[in-house]
């Protein structure tokens, strides 16, 4: 018991600190609520009756507000790629005083964050301790300081896998729509709901009509058209060049690819994982009998490709990877874990010196929780974060001291100039690399992601067709 009190102590401490402090460096660099920030003042411009997607006025707003750090001398517009009803969800922030709409939405993404841990805790059966060191760093300290919107997201994902778990089809579904503030992420958790679980049909066709007309209240159909025509693609190709891109798009355009390719071929690969996770996820929830895997499993198909992911949103795979463990083979649980290790950290983020000691503590805690308290797999395994991490800094450090000439190298992007991506593509490519290190950095979170499909996939059983009693109507 005493063992157990200290352990939940040493974690809670260690998490506690690793956000602290990964806070204060991202406030350093003037990165420190910037996403939220871009979406303000996207809403507060939509709000004037102006497009909230082109360079002006946006800009004009960012700058009124606090725009600074890496930004103060640089034009650069953050641009908000966001829909029209996700941007209409932030107009009541934007008629705040920015300071005060800023702490409101870090209050927002910190009970989002716990949300998630919550209902992890209900439909994966694990301990809160468990729940944090999976989502403490992968969510919690990549997420929040930034303003993202992730954190709301990913806990209406693991709300509908709650409700689903339950069988309360409605609730589900709303959950699922709300997902939709982030649509790469919702929109699979709705297909898959809608495709398996007839209850929810209803409700989700009611939420996706809402969402419409609150689209079309908010921007007007010109600018709902041109989000969808002009703005996505824009946006992943601003994006290309950037070394925090997981995308197919940005490892196409890295390989020389043209911009419309890349695109073609991100925007393909993401329809079939969107096909793959929606199939796989009624598959496994009928073996299991759990209706949660409806959620958890689409969103982890959703961030492997496609046009634009970054580290912030791989988190939506890991409450799949703890719901997993509990149902694997025991033959396949230790690469199971392995794939819950890999993804609860985001190794991209190396740089950061909070990165250096932090992984450690939940990596380990979690070794010790999924491997019986064994001594010696909790050593190698915090013994072999930190060995990882500190190589990824060393490997990043030597990179920062070379030349920019990759990054300079690739052509400009074809990017309508009155879009804010055009500046936001000229800022990406001036501020990385594209060097070996900004690929290897990426490369434990690749794994992760494909050793937790591959044993997804494996685990699915085709055969089965029985009804699923967790989504039922309750």
């Amino acid at each position: 018991m005493r063992s157990r009190f200290w352990a939940a102590a040493t974690v809670t401490f260690a998490c506690s600190i690793a956000i602290g402090v990964q806070a204060a460096l991202v406030a350093h660099t003037g990165f420190l609520t910037e996403d939220f920030r871009a979406f303000y003042c996207a809403a507060r411009v939509a709000s004037q009756g102006a497009d909230p997607y082109h360079t002006q006025p946006l800009r004009t707003c960012e700058i009124a507000n606090g725009q600074r750090g890496v930004f103060e001398n640089v034009a650069v517009t953050v641009p908000a790629p966001l829909p029209g009803y996700a941007i209409g969800a932030f107009i009541p922030f934007s008629r705040l005083p920015f300071p005060l709409a800023a702490r409101l939405w870090v209050a927002l993404g910190l009970l989002a964050w716990i949300a998630c841990m919550v209902t992890l805790v209900r439909f994966a059966g694990v301990s809160w301790l468990t729940a944090l060191a999976a989502l403490v760093l992968s969510l919690g300290a990549a997420s929040i300081p930034l303003g993202e919107i992730v954190p709301p997201a990913i806990a209406a994902i693991c709300a509908c896998a709650y409700f689903a778990w339950r069988g309360r089809a409605w609730a589900a579904a709303l959950a699922a729509a709300a997902a939709m503030i982030e649509p790469h992420l919702g929109l699979p958790v709705c297909v898959a709901l809608a495709l398996w679980s007839p209850p929810t049909r209803l409700p989700l066709g009611i939420s996706f009509a809402v969402l419409a007309g609150a689209s079309l209240l908010t921007l007007g159909p010109a600018t709902n058209l041109e989000y969808f025509t002009s703005v996505l693609p824009a946006h992943a190709l601003s994006e290309a060049a950037r070394d925090t891109q997981f995308s197919l798009t940005s490892v196409l355009a890295s390989l020389g690819i043209g911009d419309a390719a890349a695109i073609r071929a991100g925007s393909l690969w993401y329809l079939g994982m969107l096909a793959g996770g929606t199939i796989f996820a009624g598959r496994l929830a009928k073996k299991f009998r759990n209706g949660a895997f409806l959620a958890c499993v689409p969103p982890a198909f959703a961030v492997f490709g496609g046009t634009f992911i970054h580290v912030t949103q791989i988190a939506a795979s890991v409450p799949a990877a703890v719901l997993f463990i509990g149902y694997v083979k025991p033959e396949r649980r230790a690469l199971a874990v392995v794939a819950l290790l890999l993804l609860a950290v985001p190794w991209i983020t190396a740089w950061s010196p909070v990165m250096g000691l932090a992984p450690a503590f939940p990596i380990g805690y979690l070794a010790w929780r999924y491997w019986n308290g064994n001594v010696r797999a909790v050593l190698i395994a915090a013994a072999a974060a930190f060995v990882l991490i500190v190589g990824l800094n060393r490997a990043l450090l030597s990179a920062a001291a070379t030349d920019h000439a990759s990054a300079r190298s690739h052509e400009r992007s074809s990017i309508n100039p009155d879009l804010a991506e055009a500046s936001w593509s000229e800022f990406a490519r001036k501020s990385s690399t594209g060097n070996a290190a900004a690929w290897i950095v990426r490369i434990p979170t690749w794994a992760g992601l494909a050793f937790l499909l591959v044993l997804l996939i494996g685990d699915a059983d085709v055969r089965r067709s029985a009804a699923l009693p967790s989504v039922a109507p309750s």
